[in-house]
């Protein structure tokens, strides 16, 4: 995470998927934490041929709003809105690694980047 006013700050992330219609919606709940923060996003998105739209919920800082954008060969390039943020999301998912890039320029927190790797079960 790189806060507007300070140094890049370690996080650990989780995320858990639960696909309620497969190809077509999810709900994604992401919780990271780091020394000084602490973000629980929660989200809800439909697809409806490549284009994606939804809903997101951060409740530590009780910020929400919409989301919006494209879901192409696994690449994701979307657009999340609340009262106070806008930001750019990409998400690159290959075999179990995924990628998250949130740009955020002028908001208290200009840019999270996530590498996540799926669990060996």
């Amino acid at each position: 995470m790189k806060p507007s006013d300070g140094p890049r700050e370690k996080v650990r992330c989780k995320v858990a998927y639960n696909v309620t219609k497969p190809g077509r919606s999810l709900t994604l709940d992401l919780r990271c934490t780091s020394d000084p923060y602490k973000m629980v996003l929660s989200a809800n998105v439909e697809q409806s041929g490549t284009e994606l739209s939804g809903d997101w919920f951060e409740s530590e800082y009780r910020q929400g709003g919409k989301v919006y954008g494209t879901n192409k060969g696994g690449l994701i390039e979307a657009r999340i809105e609340g009262n106070t943020v806008a930001a750019l999301v990409t998400i690159q998912t290959k075999s179990n690694h995924q990628s998250f890039l949130m740009e955020a320029p002028g908001s208290w927190m200009s840019e999270v980047a996530i590498e996540l790797n799926e669990d060996a079960r």
